[in-house]
């Protein structure tokens, strides 16, 4: 039953995507937001979040950065507050989730390129400076969740650049009160192999540890230095 709900809800987000492009950036928004939350409940993935949420919720742009376990990192973001991601390109290629990010506005990466770097930098660096909340895995990979790798400092920059705060998050799955890999999206696994991990269970829950914000004072390297072990140190 929840295979089936999830290709109706699929396709579903497939026939909405007609229309969203005209719609105002709020309702966009909303429809973003309800979309996620809708995905969570078919895949019966509960969110619990520690900490103030209002630090998540407010009004001004913010720099969200946070570990990367899993795809299903980006839905439980965006089911709390939606926002724009940076992803890797290949995301992009994804059957249906790499349209749909496409779609949501998602700014797609080609680390390995210093010029594409750039040019991701002054559009975040844009987005932020017109009120939007960016998001960024600054480790540069998805991990198992057990450690949290050294965060990359170059997309930090833009929060420096248009003088907004960053965020730290870090972000847990867990399993009857342990510790859980099911949701790990790492290696050579296939996308197919692990949203069927995640539909074997009813008992995931994402656990999203809040941090406080850090100034757009502090140089890029201080900024993901210090976000590190903020994320790190909850994880």
């Amino acid at each position: 039953m929840k295979t089936f709900l999830l290709v109706i809800h699929l396709l579903s987000a497939i026939s909405q995507c007609a229309v969203f492009p005209i719609l105002p950036r709020k309702w966009r928004k909303k429809m973003v937001q309800q979309w996620c939350i809708g995905l969570l409940r078919i895949l019966k993935v509960k969110v619990i979040i520690h900490g103030d949420s209002s630090s998540l919720l407010g009004s001004e742009p913010y720099l969200l950065v946070a570990n990367h376990i899993s795809w299903l990192d980006i839905h439980i973001i965006n089911s709390i507050r939606p926002v724009i991601f940076v992803a890797k390109a290949d995301v992009s290629k994804w059957p249906i989730f790499g349209y749909l990010a496409s779609m949501l506005g998602t700014i797609f990466i080609q680390r390995e390129k210093l010029s594409d770097i750039k040019r991701v930098i002054h559009l975040m660096k844009e987005k932020l400076t017109h009120q939007e909340v960016v998001a960024i895995f600054p480790e540069g990979t998805s991990t198992d969740g057990k450690t949290v790798l050294p965060f990359k400092s170059n997309l930090f920059e833009p929060a420096h650049q248009a003088h907004v705060d960053v965020l730290p998050i870090a972000i847990q799955y867990q399993e009857k009160g342990q510790y859980s890999d099911r949701a790990a999206f790492i290696g050579d696994m296939e996308l197919i192999d692990s949203i069927k991990n995640i539909l074997n269970t009813n008992d995931l829950e994402a656990h999203i540890y809040l941090s406080e914000k850090l100034s757009a004072h502090l140089t890029r390297q201080e900024l993901a230095s210090q976000a590190h072990q903020l994320v790190a140190s909850k994880v």
